[in-house]
């Protein structure tokens, strides 16, 4: 497998809202939607759709979304690591849509909670060909820890994307398990203690959370774009330029596409540009998954989007 990725399978219940409601407000929404979310899941069918061999590992309820998850992840052609346990429900998440394409989301975690890092090493094999491990914090920390040695061991590159945000912030030693880290700008901020409200602060931001892994770090800031420090190169990419519709997917996507990129032999540059329009895209349409872009989609895209691209690091 060229990309594994070790995390969390939701059922998303989604609501689109013309505006926030208050507290004790009843508010009707403009439409709904229930589909198969989770940011494990959304990365590794990212991934899938933009190029890579993909296997996914992570936990489900016995119920009917978990059976819903499984297939369409086989539809998706990934292959599985999957433990199914009968104490949890599968993991859920309640999300609202504002008007300008913003969200909040509250999770239940169920199942992905009972991710253990023995239900990782039983699914070794699949870490022997990986040229990315893909991580994010909605399941166990001793699971992504595991899958993180078992990443090195395979000559991977690690990439943690630390959401939610970890509470309390991890110790030093272990962001030092990752290669990469991806926050976003709210993320980073809470991690670093500081403010980052400026692109000249996400940069230095991005050096700052660098020092923490063994790489680097690439810092998402929506429709302010991209900021990293990976392999002691420092960069900025502006955000491509679409109607947002939607964000939920555009963070996973976006971590999704740097693990194809990467997992096909790209610069750190070249797969953060590709993976800034694959975002792009996604924010651009209603969903989780079913937001998620093809690689001829996004190389179409690319070819009008991000002329500035060759100008775009400082």
């Amino acid at each position: 497998m060229t990309v594994v990725v070790v995390g969390s399978i939701n059922i998303d219940l989604t609501m689109y809202l013309d505006r926030w409601p208050g507290i004790g407000e009843t508010l009707t929404a403009r439409d709904s939607a229930v589909s198969l979310g989770g940011k494990g899941a959304n990365q590794c069918v990212a991934a899938t759709r933009l190029g890579a061999q993909t296997a996914m590992l992570g936990a489900i309820g016995d119920d009917s979304y978990g059976r819903e998850a499984v297939a369409a992840l086989q539809r998706a052609h990934i292959t599985l690591g999957l433990k199914t346990v009968t104490e949890s429900a599968t993991g859920m998440a309640c999300i609202d849509v504002g008007p300008e394409g913003d969200n909040m989301i509250r999770l239940a975690a169920g199942a992905n909670a009972t991710l253990s890092s023995a239900d990782v090493r039983e699914q070794a094999a699949l870490f022997k060909d990986a040229r990315v491990v893909l991580l994010q914090n909605e399941t166990p920390l001793n699971a992504a820890l595991e899958a993180a040695r078992l990443g090195r061991e395979a000559g991977a590159c690690v990439i943690m994307d630390p959401a939610p945000v970890p509470v309390p912030v991890w110790e030093t030693s272990v962001f030092a398990a990752f290669d990469i880290l991806t926050p976003n700008a709210a993320e980073a901020e809470h991690i670093l203690q500081t403010p980052l409200r400026s692109t000249q602060a996400a940069l230095t931001g991005a050096r700052a959370l660098a020092a923490f892994a063994r790489r680097g770090a690439i810092l998402t800031m929506g429709g302010a774009g991209v900021a990293w420090c990976v392999d002691g190169s420092t960069g900025y990419l502006p955000a491509a330029a679409v109607k947002v519709v939607d964000t939920v997917a555009a963070g996973d996507c976006f971590n999704g596409a740097l693990a194809s990129g990467l997992a096909q032999g790209w610069d750190v540059a070249t797969a953060i540009g590709f993976a800034v329009r694959a975002a792009a895209l996604s924010a651009s349409r209603k969903g989780a998954q079913i937001s998620l872009p093809s690689r001829a989609e996004v190389e179409a895209f690319g070819t009008v989007a991000l002329a500035s691209e060759n100008n775009s690091t400082v």
